[in-house]
């Protein structure tokens, strides 16, 4: 009994939709039928309404122009310009005199460069006290120093116990000899050295020998020598002989 009241209602659905279907594709025909016999109306085009209606509007297409094209860089081909014979020439010339002109400062350089202590001594009877100064580094002082106390010449002698001193500072890197360097300089260098307070002093007795004008006497230089001598061995080398202490009669 179910069964066949499912089958009746499929029955009639499949009816409706049959029918549904039949009057759609009608009503479409009836309107495509219409549209095709109806007649076609003729419409008047009014240019001047046109013209009016578009006056003043542009409908030219402006492009934009294209960027410039940066030139490209012209590389080196690896060839050099072509110069003339007159100019090599010179150029050649240059080159030799540079050439020994460099010569010449590294030779120059050479002589003139400090020797090493242990592999020379200047001991040279007629040197000049600019040229002990000079060779500070490499000279032996104590050959100069007897031969001023043997000539008298006690000033000089003060003098060349200071250089010793300055030549054993920097030796032992209290101080940096320089030729041009003032006492004030190797002070300051010296401020915190344990050998300062005696350097100080033999400074002052220096500068009032070498700048006072001091003509020291026999008595007067035998009373001051034992403080350089003192200080140097006390800064020297173990191997260090500094000149004797007392002038030979």
């Amino acid at each position: 009994m179910r069964y066949k009241i499912w089958a009746t209602l499929c029955l009639l659905l499949t009816t409706i939709a049959e029918n549904a279907i039949v009057a759609q594709e009608n009503f479409a025909r009836t309107q495509e039928e219409k549209y095709l016999t109806e007649p076609i109306q003729t419409q008047h085009f009014d240019e001047n309404t046109w013209n009016s209606s578009i006056e003043g509007l542009d409908y030219t297409i402006k492009r934009k122009a294209p960027p410039p094209v940066k030139a490209k860089k012209k590389r080196w081909n690896g060839a050099w310009p072509s110069l003339g014979a007159g100019i090599l020439l010179a150029l050649k010339v240059i080159a030799i005199l540079l050439l020994a002109f460099i010569l010449a400062l590294i030779i120059r350089h050479y002589f003139n460069a400090p020797r090493n202590i242990a592999v020379r001594k200047i001991v040279v009877e007629d040197m000049s006290i600019e040229d002990i100064e000079e060779h500070l580094e490499e000279t032996e002082l104590n050959p100069f120093i007897r031969k001023a106390i043997d000539q008298n010449d006690y000033t000089l002698a003060i003098r060349l116990y200071y250089l010793e001193m300055l030549k054993q500072l920097s030796s032992q890197k209290a101080i940096h000899w320089r030729k041009n360097k003032t006492n004030r300089q190797y002070l300051q260098e010296m401020a915190h050295s344990p050998w300062f307070v005696d350097f100080r002093t033999l400074t002052l007795i220096f500068e009032r020998v070498r700048y006072g004008g001091m003509e020291l006497s026999r008595p007067e230089f035998e009373e001051i020598e034992p403080n350089f001598t003192t200080f140097l061995e006390g800064i020297a080398p173990a191997d260090y002989a500094p000149p004797p202490a007392k002038i030979p009669v």
